[in-house]
């Protein structure tokens, strides 16, 4: 968890954390501020079995949380960007048993844009905003999903396969 200095003016303030763990392709990450706050929280992306002959997809999720302490209502924009990890944006890797699995991580289901900086080789970001009405405690949350796939065809050996990749936070309100 990585504790951000408070806003120097209330208008607008900037936090931006990387957190993470990418287990089984595993996304960790946490974000919080000292007196509005948000959290980020991720689940496992576990692909599963790979038959080493066809692709494979999986999902995970990122929650962003955040909580308004004051009066009036607050709107949290947010903005996730992925590392590429071990590998590059083009070729994720995971390595187990002696050998390196090539995956990537993807902003939809259709899997045509890779998940990434916004500004490496054609990868996007993701973006959301919570509005957060006024009020001591009052907190909002949203998710996104997080779509991976493993490609067909790597003559890999059995076994687990994993990785961690960086999530990047950035939260103005």
């Amino acid at each position: 968890m990585t504790h951000l200095r408070p806003p120097s003016t209330r208008a607008r303030a900037r936090a931006t954390a990387a957190k993470t763990a990418l287990a089984l392709v595993v996304l960790v990450a946490a974000v919080p501020a000292l007196a509005d706050s948000c959290t980020v929280s991720a689940t496992t992306h576990a692909f599963g079995a790979y038959d080493t002959i066809n692709a494979l997809n999986g999902t995970s999720t990122i929650t962003v949380t955040c909580t308004h302490t004051a009066n009036p209502a607050t709107r949290f924009d947010y903005v996730l960007e992925l590392s590429s990890g071990p590998g590059s944006y083009a070729a994720r890797q995971m390595t187990g048993t002696g050998d390196t699995l090539i995956y990537n991580l993807y902003t939809s289901a259709a899997r045509t844009t890779v998940w990434g900086d916004g500004i490496t080789a054609g990868t996007a970001t993701v973006a959301g905003s919570l509005n957060v009405p006024g009020g001591a405690g009052r907190s909002g949350s949203e998710t996104q999903t997080v779509y991976g796939r493993i490609g067909a065809a790597q003559n890999v050996l059995p076994g687990a396969y994993s990785t961690a990749t960086p999530i990047t936070v950035t939260i103005t309100y």
